[in-house]
Order: C-alpha cells, then sequence, then structure tokens
C-alpha cells in the first residue's frame, strides 16, 4: 500500500550508497537464491548497468562526483587537494531544495559528513560513528553525529588555536582495525547479557530506517522529497562473522587477523589464504545483511510515500579488493574490484524493467538523473547523460576512475618501495572493450575489458590502434588532472574546512 501524492505530482527521490560494495561479488549473491531475496525480488522492476564504474577509490570523492556530477578532478575534493567539498561545485540536494523539495541525508559513515562538505543542500542531515560500528549490541537508536578526529583528519594543516586530535583516540582507532575479534567478542558476550544477540548480523548506524520514517511523516505529500542514505556493512574490519554462531575453533582463528590497512600499507601485514578467506567470507555475509536493511528503507518508502511516483538509485562509492590484483580493501588503486560498483535504478512509474544497459556509466550520470525530475537539462559534467535515456546509436563514451594515494603524514614508517606502489596519481578510462590506466610517470597500462563477465581479470593487451586511442584519452585526462591539481590551492585551510561546513 502506497501513501503521498499522486501521479502528477513530481517524483520523490530515494537515493541509497552501499558503501565499499563491488559489482561481481553484490550480483553473484543477488543471483544466489536465498542469499539476498529482497534484491533477487526486486531486480526485475529496475534497469540495471553491469558497465558502472566509480569516479574514485575511495569514500570522499566518490560521493563527491556522486552529488556534484563532476569527476573529482573537478570537484577537487581529494587528498592532492585535500578532501573537502568546498562550496563551489553545486550539489543536486541543492539543486532540488531551491526547485522545493524537502531533503534528508543519513549516513553510517564518518567521512560523509559537514566536516567534509557533503551535506550541502540537506534540510537534515544524521551521521554516525566509531560507536555504531564497533558496539553493535548497544542498539543505538539516535544518530551519534560525531566531529571527524584523530587519523581522519590528519591531512588537514595544524592551526594555531584549534584543537588537535586527541592522542587517545589516535590510539583507540587504530586499535579498532588491529583488534576487530575483541570488538566481536564484547558484542556477542554484551548481547547476551542485554537479549539483544542475534543470529542475523547487527546493523551498523540502526537508527537510519526510523529516523528516515519518522522524517517522512512529517513531510506534506505534496512536497516531493530526496532521501540520500549510506549503508556501511560493507566497509573493513569485519567482525567475526558479525553476529554469526561460529565454532570457537574458528572464531579463535579468526581472533588473530588483523585487518588493519595501515598494517598492510606499511608491509608489516600479509593475510594468509585462510585469513583472507575469512575476511572475504565476512564481506559477503555483509552482503545479507544490506540486504535486509534496504527492505526496510523501501518498505518505508513505499508507506509514507507513492512508490509508483519515486527514483530509487542503488549504487556504491567504489568496491573493495581481497589481493585479486595484489591490493587490500580500497583507495590505492583504480583495479577492477575497486573500480566496478552496482547500480540500478527504478525510474518513476517503473517505466524501464529488468533491462540490462550495454554501456559503461559512471557516478557522474546519477545527479544528472536526478537534475532531469526538475527539467534540468544538463548537471555537473558536460559528458555526463541521463540514466533513463538511451544513448545514441554508435555512441561509445568514455568513463573515467582517479586514485589520489596516500595524504602526506596519515600513514607514516612507509618504505620507498611501497610508497612508489601505491602512492600514485592515476587515472583509468573504459572505451568500448579497452581499459586504460596513465600514471604520473607517463607510462599507459592497456588491457581487455568484459563488462557483462563477473571476476574476470583484465588481460593485458598489446599496443594497437584502439588501444592507443584510448591510452590517449588516460594520458590527457592525466594531464588534465595533473594540471587542476597544480593551480588548486590545497584547500585543507582552516578557512577553506570552515566553506567546507557550509558558512
Amino acid at each position: 500500500m502506497s501513501g503521498g501524492a499522486g501521479g502528477d505530482a513530481r517524483p520523490d527521490v530515494l537515493l541509497v550508497v552501499l558503501d565499499c560494495v563491488r559489482s561481481d561479488l553484490f550480483d553473484q549473491e543477488v543471483d544466489r537464491p536465498g542469499a539476498m531475496p529482497f534484491l533477487h525480488e526486486l531486480r526485475p522492476e529496475l534497469l540495471t548497468f553491469p558497465g558502472a564504474v566509480s569516479t574514485s577509490s575511495w569514500t570522499v570523492p566518490g560521493h563527491a562526483s556522486l552529488f556534484t556530477g563532476l569527476y573529482p578532478w573537478d570537484h577537487g575534493a581529494h587528498y592532492r587537494n585535500g578532501p573537502i567539498l568546498t562550496r563551489e561545485p553545486e550539489t543536486i540536494a541543492e539543486a532540488l531544495l531551491r526547485e522545493g523539495y524537502a531533503t534528508s541525508f543519513y549516513s553510517a559513515n564518518a567521512y560523509v559528513q559537514p566536516s567534509t562538505g557533503l551535506t550541502r543542500g540537506f534540510d537534515q542531515s544524521l551521521w554516525g560513528g566509531g560507536r555504531e560500528f564497533y558496539l553493535r549490541f548497544l542498539g543505538i537508536d539516535k544518530a551519534t553525529c560525531p566531529n571527524l578526529g584523530g587519523p581522519a583528519l590528519v591531512w588537514l594543516p595544524k592551526v594555531a588555536g584549534e584543537s588537535q586530535p586527541s592522542p587517545l583516540r589516535d590510539f583507540a582507532m587504530k586499535a579498532f582495525s588491529r583488534l576487530p575479534a575483541v570488538w566481536d567478542g564484547l558484542n556477542r558476550v554484551g548481547g547476551h547479557v542485554r537479549g539483544t544477540f542475534r543470529t542475523a548480523m547487527p546493523a551498523i548506524a540502526p537508527w537510519i530506517e526510523p529516523s528516515l520514517d519518522s522524517w517522512l511523516a512529517s513531510q506534506p505529500s505534496e512536497r516531493p522529497v530526496f532521501s540520500f542514505v549510506n549503508l556501511f556493512e560493507a566497509h573493513e574490519p569485519y567482525l567475526a562473522d558479525a553476529g554469526l554462531e561460529v565454532p570457537l575453533g574458528r572464531w579463535l582463528r579468526y581472533a588473530g587477523c588483523s585487518q588493519d590497512p595501515v598494517l598492510w600499507v606499511q608491509g608489516r601485514w600479509e593475510p594468509t589464504p585462510e585469513e583472507l578467506a575469512m575476511v572475504r567470507d565476512a564481506y559477503v555475509a555483509s552482503l545479507r545483511t544490506i540486504d535486509r536493511r534496504l527492505r526496510s528503507l523501501i518498505e518505508t518508502f513505499q508507506r509514507r510515500r507513492n512508490w509508483e511516483n519515486t527514483l530509487f538509485v542503488l549504487t556504491s562509492d567504489h568496491g573493495q579488493a581481497f589481493l585479486e590484483e595484489e591490493t587490500l580493501f580500497h583507495r590505492f588503486r583504480v583495479d577492477e574490484p575497486i573500480a566496478r560498483i552496482p547500480l540500478w535504478v527504478r525510474a518513476p512509474g517503473a517505466t524501464v524493467r529488468g533491462e540490462r544497459s550495454g554501456e559503461w556509466v559512471s557516478l557522474v550520470d546519477v545527479p544528472r538523473t536526478i537534475a532531469g525530475l526538475v527539467g534540468r537539462e544538463s548537471f555537473g559534467d558536460p559528458s555526463s547523460r541521463s540514466l533513463l535515456s538511451s544513448p545514441a546509436p554508435g555512441e561509445d563514451r568514455p568513463v573515467y576512475a582517479m586514485t589520489d594515494g596516500i595524504p602526506s603524514g596519515e600513514i607514516p614508517n612507509v618504505s620507498a618501495a611501497r610508497k612508489g606502489f601505491l602512492d600514485r596519481l592515476e587515472i583509468a578510462v573504459y572505451s568500448g572493450a579497452t581499459k586504460a590506466v596513465a600514471g604520473e610517470a607517463g607510462a599507459v597500462r592497456s588491457y581487455r575489458v568484459a563488462m557483462p563477465e563477473r571476476g574476470v581479470r583484465p588481460t593485458p593487451l598489446e599496443e594497437g590502434p584502439e588501444t592507443r586511442r584510448v591510452a590517449e584519452l588516460a594520458r590527457q585526462a592525466h594531464d588534465l588532472a595533473s594540471a587542476r591539481i597544480a593551480a588548486q590551492p590545497y584547500h585543507g585551510s582552516i578557512e577553506r574546512r570552515i566553506a567546507g561546513w557550509g558558512y
């Protein structure tokens, strides 16, 4: 049963980001009978894009592209420039707010909040922090809305008179990553004591669904709404099977698995095959929790609004790697597990059902699609297009992904060889059946990529007419990004940070 305005009203918008979800494992679980039953049933109503590519390898630049429709070198929110979205680029939330939409924002990721400039244009902004991530047995039902601290703000220069991150908080944040099984044990003991231990994985930031429900209930039915949600279950570190009943022996083996990305970057932790399998299994288990949460979110929308007059977009900010191409987790490369993401769209009225697009698409296309609801013919990057329109016959539009390396000072004690492997500004280009990656040294790597095939590693290509064309696109994009970065002042200054907060 649906509530809300009639079919002549401007469509509502629900935009959901599944943080760290990569396309191949996501689709694999949706296909498995009983693994993700809600999305398995919902998929025939949606247009899916197997060729969806993130613009970035980590959270802030990916979300900034999702909100502005710009590639990272244009919106400037990345490590090479200071990862804060300042006031200059228009966001889709600002555009909809001016058009009379009510806007709301719910993020389980502490990086996606006002301090990084990502909440501009939202009437209501709620976000969570570490307590909700690790202490799940508490069932926290209210957003904690913490300010970023500790290593999260290490890229910002120290300013006289400004409070600095707490050493105790720094230590605690590192301990969280290095000892996830301790927190899992605490959740098990605390959950049994409080009667909250469940065989289903406990949710991160469980306040999101009731907060959205309460906000939607307060909105007039005649006013269109735009709601953004970030779900964080698929982000590392992973608790030991996250609430599932497991044998003690397996749990103890898991307890010795660090999962600390800093130690991996420093070369001080290389997961064994068994550790890697346990971490990957926990990642896959997180997708099943996401399925349950998406059911709850959409049922909330169906109860409070007119679902048939809603644009629903489901995507991710970037993927997650498990050493398939020598990279663990994300951030440092534009390899396939990191760059390729799910992207599903349900048009108002579900006018497009069960179709699979055969083109490359990007996060920059999402705000352009939403802007079309209010008559905007363009938004963000000039190359972006509405995902609800068909590409021109024979069109081969390239899309791009960028990685920005390691911020200065964030990860100390990194060897020169390790830094050279991870601290790169690289641009990947997807066009046709070719992927090219350009780096700072001027060399370009070219690969054959197969859009619909899952888990297939790209095949290196010898030079030829097609590889030269795509390689040149990669070089041009890298030169453009380098020039933009050199021309823009580093905006980690206190003045630019305040501007990022919306002042």
